[in-house]
């Protein structure tokens, strides 16, 4: 199927896990198997993206299981710091925020889960060890930001593409997320929480990032509450005007993405299946503040420009 038609088919049919009431847990461990490597991002419907083994009954916030989120990636600059971080979209792309292009990214780095170590990561559960296959580093071929993203100071736009040297190999703990097949923010479910996951300080100490993957729900904002709460807030929150092309979440004691989470994801899960429906840009300081919700770069909005980049990048190679 040409990526073409597969957008044209993300844009208008929503599709619906609930649909085929799978076990995702159990498609997943046949994920290798059945989904080919490709430039372009899976489509919902072949259960190639958003899969993961993991028990998917999430608390508030906490440590991830170590074969758990397997679409993040943290960004590495020339001399192998993390920079950033950002999502697995198709064995050749990653989804990430454009301000994080300001250090020059060279490498992407998957799989991983205790990022401060260079081998297999392991952790026991219930008298039982489970292992990750340690994380791969891979080289960055081209970074591309979206043409009307300006400046740090302009958040609108805040999106960027990473093009990686060579096809990921799938496996338990390198997979892609889904695209989103809707706007979810048009007619959220009620009480709906978003899901940003990474290394990211945590708000109660948000000077030192994680060295374990985890994770945070957060409540969605609708935009009117976003930019009431921001403007209550502009003293300090100046030049952050609000679109239809970004989502809010969070606004709670505690709970938050936060430094270190930039260009990762917010996802969403229908049935055990995770989509992409948002890239971190940025938040209150101190993060997890009452009130005042992060700002989210919305992909929904950015499916015809994401389509366009990796079609002209296929057609050229």
């Amino acid at each position: 199927m040409n990526f073409k038609f597969t957008l044209l088919c993300i844009v208008f049919f929503t599709y619906n896990l609930r649909d085929g009431s799978i076990d995702a847990r159990r498609v997943a461990r046949g994920y290798t198997a059945n989904c080919k490597k490709s430039d372009f991002p899976p489509h919902p419907q072949t259960y190639c993206c958003g899969l993961d083994q993991a028990d998917d009954n999430l608390e508030r916030s906490g440590n991830a299981a170590i074969n758990q989120f397997p679409w993040i990636a943290l960004i590495e600059d020339a001399k192998k710091e993390v920079t950033c971080t950002g999502t697995l979209i198709s064995s050749r792309y990653v989804l990430t925020a454009a301000q994080c292009l300001f250090r020059e990214p060279t490498h992407v780095r998957l799989g991983d889960f205790n990022k401060t170590n260079t081998g297999p990561d392991c952790i026991s559960t219930g008298g039982v060890t489970y292992c990750n296959e340690g994380a791969v580093s891979i080289s960055i071929e081209e970074y591309i930001p979206h043409p009307m993203f300006e400046s740090p100071n302009f958040h609108g736009n805040d999106i960027a593409i990473l093009k990686l040297a060579k096809a990921v190999p799938y496996t338990t703990f390198m997979r892609p997320i889904c695209m989103p097949t809707y706007d979810i923010t048009l007619s959220p479910p009620k009480d709906l929480h978003l899901i940003n996951a990474g290394w990211g300080s945590k708000p109660t100490n948000e000077f030192e990032e994680d060295v374990l993957k985890h994770y945070v729900q957060l409540p969605h904002k609708s935009l009117p509450e976003c930019q009431m709460a921001y403007k209550m807030n502009l003293s300090e929150m100046d030049n952050h005007y609000i679109t239809e092309n970004q989502i809010c979440a969070g606004g709670e004691d505690g709970l938050d993405s936060c430094r270190g989470d930039g260009g990762g994801p917010l996802m969403h899960a229908e049935e055990g299946q995770y989509s992409l429906h948002g890239i971190v840009s940025y938040g209150p300081v101190p993060c997890g503040r009452i009130g005042v919700p992060s700002v989210y770069t919305k992909v929904f909005a950015y499916l015809p420009w994401i389509q366009s980049v990796i079609s002209s990048r296929h057609e050229r190679f």
